[in-house]
């Protein structure tokens, strides 16, 4: 009985084969965003507003940069946003509340002049985007909230992060339980990847209770250029 439930617990060629090809997918995804990142990503497009849409605050992740977000924003603006604003931060020497300030500090401006702003945050700067909205006055201003492979219950690479970050991505650290007390104060949706390698295990970029799209075949930093994820941003935000 032991040796059958053991070799139903291993995985099938199906799941083997399907997690290579993420992994060939996401090393492609980092290339791209490391060529972003020297570039600059180019101009954005014009915005045409169309109503009822406010304007996206946008978040990167741990050793990242605005520039890895900025398809995510043509395909915003494209869809008729107003406007869309870029939070940068170091990785290093900072701690999860100084990223909280440069989110509000860049969203407030926004929401006096719009009425109310929309948070999109890709892993950490999702962490950071929900710290504003639950342990902050964040949910006074902002509207809507998409989570791009949030770690918000920690991630086991968190050992790898060092300084006060790793602190916010621990399993057993303080954030995770302070973000994980009572539900989410403005509507909300997390987008993650099925497979995901620096979420780990994946499942830990749930919200409970919170609608989601699980994406197959697009790692961590895959989500940042998958077309897929980009439509699941773009119907949390602008869908009445």
């Amino acid at each position: 009985m032991l040796e059958a439930t053991a070799r139903h617990a291993l995985p099938t060629l199906g799941h083997v084969r399907d997690v290579v090809a993420t992994s060939v997918r996401e090393a492609g995804a980092i290339a791209r965003g490391g060529l972003l990142v020297l570039t600059g990503g180019g101009p954005l497009p014009a915005p045409h507003p169309v109503e009822g849409a406010v304007p996206v605050v946008l978040v990167h992740g741990y050793l990242a940069a605005p520039a890895l977000l900025r398809p995510l924003a043509r395909r915003l603006l494209d869809a008729g946003v107003p406007a869309v604003a870029f939070v940068g931060y170091p990785s290093f020497g900072v701690r999860l509340p100084d990223i909280v300030a440069r989110i509000a500090d860049q969203a407030r401006p926004l929401a006096a002049a719009h009425g109310a702003v929309d948070l999109v945050g890709h892993s950490l700067g999702a962490v950071a985007c929900r710290a504003w909205i639950k342990d902050g006055d964040g949910a006074r201003v902002v509207r809507r909230f998409v989570s791009l492979g949030g770690p918000h219950a920690g991630t086991s690479l968190h050992r790898f992060v060092p300084g006060a970050l790793g602190e916010a991505l621990d399993p057993r650290g303080p954030w995770v339980a302070r973000l994980a007390d009572g539900d989410e104060p403005v509507p909300t949706t997390v987008v993650r990847a099925r497979y995901d390698h620096q979420v780990f295990p994946p499942q830990r970029a749930r919200i409970d209770g919170v609608h989601e799209v699980v994406l197959a075949g697009h790692g961590h930093n895959g989500l940042l250029f998958a077309r897929e994820a980009h439509d699941a941003v773009v119907r949390a935000l602008c869908t009445a």
